[in-house]
């Protein structure tokens, strides 16, 4: 069984990488070889003011990988400024989030790992395989809205995507933004520049990429331009106009329903995922698009959004088996004996 780091992952994981495994597990999700577990939260008071305590779960298994995974996360959240914020609160200031990865051909546990670097990965290059299938083909100016964890990680997977003239980010705080697009356009080899405002950036950029923790709205109805892709990983990033006047809009998935269950006196913001008045169930999704179930763009005039929303399993599956393929054959991790993590004793 191995053990290995968000080290290892920076060092063995890249954006290409994760952007076909995505793409292969999404075609078989499609034709029903690979599935997502439920998705719960649930949460309780943390003892700390003005935060709670969640503990989230979620799965999947992938018949072609040969894997099962559970991700899982233990944290204190903060709403505060309207922006939900997780604390590092554990000792030494971390942060608690795993994946456990499982061979679906002998039930033993494979690896386990942090789940951050994995984490900002599956969801950049999700954003990307959405631009991919959604944007215009000759689409070479993007904007990003965000300077942070998850900003970066769009920088990066939209970088790999497709050869760019330009990304153009805007974030409030001026000194954050400028050290972000300094530190984007040097690991890119794309020129990065800050923009004065959210309306200078995303202004006559063909893709348009929203990765906030924002839990108000970052993207107003009325900056949506004919031609233009609009990307969200956080429902309340967008105006609900946005998906209204938008003549094509694809989620993530349409099985994954968040499952919240709370403890007396835990208030959590409404619709903290969710657009408000946008039906989810009626939308074709994203293994729809890349299985060629369901038409992409069709105009170049076409404006299009995808809405990342929500994380599932099987992002994990098929970042974690191609993260633990890669390991193995480079040496890296800790092995520990299996045995520990097995029983024999029928559970």
């Amino acid at each position: 069984m191995l053990i290995l780091s968000n080290e290892d992952a920076e060092r063995l994981l890249t954006m290409p990488d994760c952007i076909a495994a995505l793409e292969d597990a999404y075609r078989e999700q499609a034709s029903e070889q690979a599935v997502n577990a439920a998705r719960t939260d649930a949460v309780t008071l943390s003892g700390h003011p003005d935060t709670v305590y969640s503990l989230k779960l979620m799965g999947a298994v992938a018949r072609s990988l040969g894997v099962g995974v559970v991700r899982l996360n233990s944290d204190i959240i903060s709403f505060a400024n309207q922006r939900q914020k997780k604390l590092p609160l554990a000792p030494g200031g971390r942060y608690t989030g795993l994946v456990l990865l499982f061979s679906a051909s002998t039930g033993e546990p494979l690896a386990i790992f942090p789940d951050g670097v994995v984490q900002r990965m599956r969801v950049g290059a999700t954003s990307a395989l959405g631009a991919k299938y959604l944007a215009r083909g000759d689409a070479r100016t993007v904007a990003v809205i965000g300077a942070g964890w998850q900003a970066g990680g769009h920088v990066m997977a939209i970088a790999a995507l497709r050869e760019l003239e330009e990304i153009r980010c805007y974030s409030p705080t001026r000194e954050k933004l400028e050290s972000f697009c300094s530190g984007m356009s040097r690991h890119t080899g794309v020129k990065v520049r800050p923009a004065a405002s959210a309306e200078e950036a995303v202004k006559g950029a063909g893709i348009v990429l929203c990765a906030t923790n924002a839990s108000r709205h970052v993207f107003s109805e009325r900056w949506l331009e004919p031609g233009m892709f609009v990307c969200t990983i956080r429902g309340p990033e967008l105006e609900p106009g946005v998906v209204r006047r938008a003549d094509l809009v694809v989620v993530h998935d349409r099985t994954v329903h968040e499952n919240v269950n709370t403890t007396r006196g835990v208030v959590l913001p409404v619709n903290r995922h969710a657009i408000e008045g946008f039906d989810v169930a009626s939308a074709p999704s994203l293994p729809d698009l890349v299985a060629g179930n369901t038409p992409g763009r069709s105009s170049a005039q076409q404006k299009t959004c995808f809405v990342n929303l929500p994380g599932t399993g099987l992002q994990f599956a098929a970042v974690g088996a191609a993260f633990y393929r890669k390991a193995r054959a480079a040496g890296l991790g800790r092995e520990l004996p299996t045995e520990w993590f097995t029983e024999d004793v029928v559970p």
